[in-house]
């Protein structure tokens, strides 16, 4: 059966506007103030379940709300030609309807409301379904759906309340036709340019959206141009206290500015940007608490002056107040440190882990116990890890917004931008964020526990730990005293001096395996020169989770190289490890860390050489003699 045989007999006549007009008035008969069709929706679905009860599901009366609802239930978005509508509610797998599931005999009939319809939202909806997903060869359609578009006034409930995507779209359908749709974009222009010329600050944030709605028709020449950024500049000289409407009023003057081809008035605009975030941080720093606000506005200050030509700062001398503006920015990031609090839990009893620890290392011999302190604690599983991360972020709000992070000097060394979604490397972030909490726990529980006790019962002299090194398949050639001076400084305990040592030969122990598993690790410019490339590239190689596997890889890039961690490794490289942080948590988990590298593949090896040792009862080879001082 066609549509029309569903729409046989079916014409305007037959059709009475009050079938919907009692959805259009509240239960006094006011009419409601409805700009959104959206909230038509779930009155019309009322109405229509009425009619059913009534007249029957079949009924012409049933049949017309029962469109109704369904054109009104999704939401416009008036920037996606492709897809202009979406579902109101989506959760999972379900959604609620969208005009897609129309069927062209529903499509016919909103086409035969579209005249019958005096309200211009609810009209203008219609006739923009009927026409973008029925018939587009129905020009008087797309007429109706523009024109009841701009019906919408340009004041400020009637814009936020859904009359500004409207207009948006009576932009979009009108640019689309081309040239038949120009005059009613210049005229859309023309009413925009009237707006913003005769508006005041009171329009707030408006004329801005109303401004960047303009800059689509395309319809401005430069006279005009200048003339709106002059207006813009004026606005911005009648606000008082409003630092973010200021700045976003310099932002659209400037823009017109360009726009006309005013270089200088343009960068004129930016340098006044650029002091209104100074002065909004200076009112920030009036305020109890306001440090850390009054950086991140000096910081934006900073990157708007940067963006001005050189020229310009030059003959402005805005290069001198740059470096006042860099100064200010260190102050401010050290007073934003002072204003934040700790936030404490209540404490956790690792008593049980700490004697478990030492039980596990008492009475063994030096190779045994140090062999037991390297297999201490597991290393983190990323996938597992990665997956806690996104469920964590999932359940909690604070991923919407942004955030920041700063180093114990008051440098910011990370930023995040606030999302819905979490992608994998907001999850790595969050893994990283946290592996530092993850580190103190386990040296406190475990590692440290241990090591106090093997130290206490066993001495380590130089050449047995040197021994292991020599011996160690894992340790690169000419490399052998540094990682056994530096293993034997953290068992002396000397960290600082063991961590020193050890970070740095990390990188080219990571490099010399990689190499021997045939990877590639050279970075070659466009001179064909050739660098070795650095730890943290290193680690970012494919092949570095198949040779050192995905645990130590993540281990070692969350510890030495993300600055979200630790970040041992580029600190010690740029001497920013200081004393406290040479004798923390994170440089004793690194010389654990190293330990378990060296040491694991020498015990692999010397119980192979063992077990060789006992099928043959030969001499002992490689690894036979771990410890000359025990039996």
């Amino acid at each position: 059966m066609t549509s029309a045989d569903v729409n046989e007999g079916i014409g305007q006549e037959s059709i009475d506007p009050s079938w919907w007009s009692e959805g259009l008035t509240d239960d006094e008969d006011v009419p409601r103030s409805h700009k959104d069709p959206v909230l038509l929706s779930g009155r019309l679905t009322e109405l229509k379940a009425k009619a059913q009860e009534e007249f029957g599901e079949d009924s012409l009366r049933t049949r017309v709300l029962d469109v109704l609802a369904k054109a009104t239930s999704p939401m416009l978005v008036p920037d996606n030609w492709g897809q202009p509508y979406a579902p109101a509610m989506q959760i999972g797998g379900r959604r609620t309807i969208v005009p897609e599931d129309l069927n062209a005999a529903e499509l016919e009939v909103l086409a035969l409301l579209v005249p019958l319809i005096e309200q211009p939202f609810l009209r203008a909806r219609v006739a923009d379904i009927a026409w973008t997903y029925g018939n587009r060869r129905d020009m008087e359609l797309l007429r109706e759906a523009v024109n009841s578009y701009r019906a919408a006034p340009l004041e400020a409930s009637s814009w936020y309340g859904g009359g500004g995507d409207g207009l948006r779209r009576a932009l979009e359908l009108s640019l689309r036709r081309g040239k038949p749709g120009r005059v009613a974009v210049d005229e859309m222009a023309a009413e925009l340019v009237k707006f913003l010329l005769t508006s005041d600050a009171t329009a707030k944030f408006m004329a801005t959206h109303v401004s960047d709605l303009l800059t689509e028709t395309r319809s401005i020449d430069k006279a005009g141009a200048r003339s709106l950024g002059d207006h813009f500049v004026s606005l911005a000289g009648t606000v008082t206290g409003d630092h973010r409407l200021k700045r976003a009023y310099l932002r659209t003057a400037r823009g017109w500015l360009a726009r006309a081809g005013e270089a200088e008035l343009a960068n004129e605009c930016l340098e006044r940007i650029a002091r209104a975030y100074v002065d909004e941080a200076d009112d920030r720093l009036a305020d109890e608490g306001g440090g850390l606000v009054a950086g991140t506005l000096v910081e934006k200050a900073i990157a708007v002056i940067r963006a001005l030509p050189r020229a310009y700062r030059s003959a402005h001398g805005l290069d001198d107040e740059l470096q006042q503006l860099r100064r200010r920015l260190g102050d401010a990031r050290e007073l934003s440190l002072e204003e934040m609090h700790s936030i404490e839990s209540d404490s956790v009893d690792i008593s049980l882990y700490v004697e478990r620890a030492q039980k596990s290392v008492t009475g063994k011999e030096r190779i045994e116990a140090l062999g037991t302190l390297a297999t201490i604690a597991p290393l983190i599983d990323p996938a597992t890890a990665l997956a806690d991360a996104r469920e964590r972020m999932q359940q909690s709000i604070s991923r919407l917004f942004r955030s920041s992070t700063f180093s114990a000097d008051g440098r910011k060394i990370a930023a995040r931008d606030g999302s819905a979604d979490v992608s994998d490397e907001a999850a790595f972030d969050e893994v990283v964020r946290w592996f530092p909490w993850r580190i103190e726990l386990t040296v406190e529980a475990l590692i440290r526990p241990a090591l106090e006790l093997i130290v206490f019962e066993h001495h380590f002299d130089f050449g047995f730990i040197a021994e292991i090194c020599a011996e160690s398949p894992v340790v690169p050639q000419g490399h052998t005293n540094l990682w056994a001076r530096g293993l034997w400084h953290g068992l002396s305990g000397d960290l600082p001096s063991a961590i020193s040592l050890l970070v740095p030969q990390v990188e080219q122990l990571v490099r010399a395996n990689l190499q021997a598993h045939g990877a590639f690790t050279l970075f070659v410019d466009e001179s064909g020169v050739e660098s070795e490339k650095s730890l943290n590239a290193l680690l970012e190689m494919p092949e570095s989770q198949r040779v050192l596997g995905p645990s130590l890889t993540f281990e070692l890039r969350a510890l030495l190289c993300e600055q979200l961690g630790p970040n041992l490794r580029n600190d010690l490289a740029h001497g920013l490890l200081n004393d406290p942080r040479s004798w923390s948590s994170a440089a004793t988990y690194a010389w654990w860390l190293c330990l378990r590298m060296v040491l694991l593949p020498y015990l692999h090896v010397f119980s192979q050489a063992k077990g060789e040792q006992a099928s043959t009862d030969g001499p002992q080879t490689v690894g036979t003699r771990p410890d000359s001082n025990t039996s």
